[in-house]
């Protein structure tokens, strides 16, 4: 009844989503997102009357920059070096990014960005993939933020800002200059899978990387990608032991819930919103099981 009673959250349009392959997405899906997307926002909204959010502080990037430059200039602006990134979630939260996940009975909806009609930018991810893609995944949308906040996504745009979101991720991920210095020309398979260890990517983007810097032939290219796929590469990361990235600000809400002497369920239903979904917009983190 809750859901009824609260103020609506402003609408979501589709054309201002940023959304993977939505040139292959049906209409159904897409405002399947823009209601998440209401949702989201709505949950967000409650957790400011609880929460002191961090406040938006993102880098204004000249429009004229390649994305691989505005990846450098992100980099540059938030001190980050040619280190790896740190956990990403926290990095762009604590830049005014609101970062949810999407419920399981939403799978299907892939990672998504927009920036709402509050003037916030929201970023919900999907983690049926690995925490390398996922981090992947967090990139890309950060990208589209920067790059592409004026310009409304269509069929016609679209396979350029994604090659535009992707080539930004990237570099963001994967700095060309340590991965030219880390990496010897025709490198072995085992020293690219040892590359995407390092920067918490998957051996895919990794070697995808090596490639664009010039450390892998068109042919040597092509033989890595054959051997990842044949070790299983292609849809996983065996070995790998990265975890999912914690969000700080949903663990700040679980916190104040819990001081508050509050279950996450009884909170959930007072805002209007199913539990499972509130617990799958907090990445898991707010846990709860509807009696």
């Amino acid at each position: 009844m809750a859901f009824f009673q609260t103020s609506p959250a402003a609408a979501v349009t589709d054309d201002l989503i940023f959304f993977r392959t939505r040139r292959r997405t049906s209409a159904a899906l897409l405002h399947r997102a823009t209601a998440l997307g209401a949702l989201g926002m709505e949950m967000f909204n409650e957790m400011s009357r609880r929460l002191g959010l961090p406040v938006l502080a993102l880098p204004e990037l000249d429009p004229s920059l390649s994305p691989q430059a505005a990846a450098e200039a992100v980099r540059r602006q938030w001190a980050l070096g040619d280190f790896p990134l740190p956990n990403l979630v926290q990095l762009v939260e604590s830049h005014g990014i609101r970062v949810l996940g999407i419920p399981a009975a939403e799978q299907d909806v892939d990672a998504f960005s927009f920036w709402g009609q509050d003037a916030r930018p929201y970023v919900f991810l999907a983690r049926r993939k690995t925490p390398e893609r996922s981090r992947f995944d967090l990139a890309h949308e950060l990208g589209h933020l920067l790059m592409h906040s004026s310009t409304k996504t269509d069929a016609a745009t679209d396979r350029e800002l994604e090659r535009e979101a992707n080539v930004f991720a990237a570099t963001l991920l994967l700095p060309p200059d340590s991965v030219r210095a880390m990496m010897p020309s025709a490198p072995p398979l085992d020293a690219v899978v040892a590359l995407a260890r390092h920067f918490g990517t998957s051996a895919v983007a990794a070697a995808h990387s090596v490639h664009d810097v010039g450390r892998a032939s068109d042919w040597g290219h092509r033989q890595l990608m054959a051997e990842l796929t044949r070790r299983g590469f292609e849809t996983g990361e065996p070995g790998s032991s990265l975890p999912y990235e914690r969000s700080r600000i949903h663990d700040a809400l679980v916190k104040h819930l819990r001081q508050s002497r509050i279950t996450t369920t009884a909170w959930a239903r007072a805002i209007g919103q199913r539990p499972d979904d509130v617990a799958a917009f907090t990445l898991g983190q707010a846990l709860s099981v509807a009696p």
